[in-house]
């Protein structure tokens, strides 16, 4: 009764390992920023970094401290703006 458990407990804990250890392993090596993004209505300032699989993205303190590369302030700066939405005029006021 007890190796009905054990098997797929195994299974399940080798599928679930390499995901784990990829997130545990994530260093400054492996990971290299791409852009930052400017703060804005009050959100942090925040970096996108890459392994060339996956996309991470961290705030501007924990990438200085991460010690990625290249620096915070070699990144290029990724500025995005929202246009307000303009509400539609009455037919009548046309």
């Amino acid at each position: 009764m007890k190796r009905l458990f054990a098997i797929p407990l195994t299974l399940l804990s080798m599928l679930a390992a390499p995901g784990a250890m990829a997130q545990v392993s994530a260093t400054p090596e492996t990971f290299t920023g791409i852009h930052r993004n400017e703060g804005a209505n009050g959100r942090p300032k925040v970096v996108t970094i890459t392994d060339g699989k996956s996309f991470l993205q961290l705030t501007e303190d924990e990438d200085r401290t991460g010690g990625y590369r290249p620096a915070y302030e070699k990144l290029l700066t990724r500025i995005v703006r929202r246009i307000p939405v303009r509400k539609p005029v009455p037919a009548d006021q046309d």
